[in-house]
């Protein structure tokens, strides 16, 4: 293989004293040589750093391969991830989170995706894991940036960096918006599939995502916020740079449904919101694969009849 190709695996830190020994211990193993690292700490006030000082001694890392980064005052993961991309010297970045870990292979078995096919961006399977159970994850990638932009935009295909070996130019005009950090990695995503050409994919469980309580996106209704404001932002983003075509309009479409539905459920339960979140998509809940009984209330909500439908589901309660 040739190892020529530097990757700079990326890491943002924030009270994961809890997760990041096994997160550094998979990237400090890796079999792959030609990686540098860069850590960005957003103000952790546990032992997280200390930690990573004591691995980084246990595995010998040279000091010209490690870059340590900390932040003043708590400026959010959008920011730290741009400070990690700042530093970043490799030809090509892997994110990985500080909670998460990845196989020891995963940066060669990527990197040899890029040598074959000459790719812009690699993508991986991933299993997700949740109190000690696994679920594999398999990805239904395209081989072009643009068809996997369709796929992202609704999640058919999952949107998020961790699990992509990413060329460092795509962020040449691509940067994370700050104080959006929840759907950061949903905005970037679709913009750096809109950039790239070419897209190869190793269908093996590489990254290890943990699902933990406490976690950015267990926060289900600051989550749901950021969602609406994410497509808003994506949208906007089309328009702007004249790519609105009938295939991003329908997926966007997808996804506003999907995100305004919440508001139906017992969780989040609020009619006011839901008659005015994304009015426009509320007809497309025809072509997608809900049950009957789903599809009778989101009938009933199409034609206003919130009060009937409010009656219904306290009977259901």
């Amino acid at each position: 293989m040739d190892e020529l190709l530097k990757v700079s695996i990326l890491i943002p830190i924030f009270n994961a004293e809890k997760y990041i020994e096994r997160c550094l211990d998979s990237i400090f193993s890796q079999t792959y040589s030609s990686i540098d690292f860069v850590f960005v700490d957003n103000c952790s006030s546990d032992n997280s750093i200390d930690i990573l000082k004591r691995k980084i001694n246990q595995y010998h890392i040279q000091e010209d391969r490690v870059k340590l980064i900390i932040h003043e005052r708590n400026e959010g993961i959008a920011v730290s991830r741009n400070d990690c991309l700042k530093n970043a010297t490799g030809d090509y970045v892997l994110f990985v989170d500080s909670d998460d870990w990845i196989e020891p292979n995963m940066v060669e078995l990527l990197v040899a995706s890029v040598n074959k096919d000459h790719a812009d961006i690699v993508g991986c399977d991933f299993i997700m894991e949740n109190n000690g159970e696994q679920k594999y994850c398999k990805e239904p990638y395209c081989n072009n940036g643009y068809d996997n932009m369709i796929k992202a935009i609704d999640y058919e295909l999952s949107s998020v960096l961790w699990k992509l070996l990413i060329k460092r130019n795509l962020f040449h005009s691509i940067h994370f918006t700050p104080n959006l950090d929840i759907v950061e990695d949903y905005i970037v995503t679709i913009k750096l599939y809109q950039h790239a050409e070419i897209v190869s994919a190793v269908h093996q469980g590489l990254y290890h995502y943990i699902l933990r309580q406490g976690s950015a996106s267990s926060v289900r209704w600051k989550s749901l916020k950021s969602h609406v404001k994410g497509v808003e932002i994506i949208e906007k983003y089309f328009i702007e740079k004249n790519l609105y075509d009938d295939n991003i309009r329908h997926r966007l479409m997808l996804r506003k449904f999907n995100i305004k539905s919440n508001f139906l459920t017992k969780q989040f339960l609020d009619y006011e919101a839901y008659r005015k979140t994304f009015p426009e998509s509320n007809y497309i809940w025809r072509e997608m694969n809900y049950s009957k009984n789903e599809k009778i209330k989101f009938w009933m909500a199409e034609k206003g009849l919130f009060t009937f439908l409010k009656i219904i589901q306290r009977c259901l309660k």
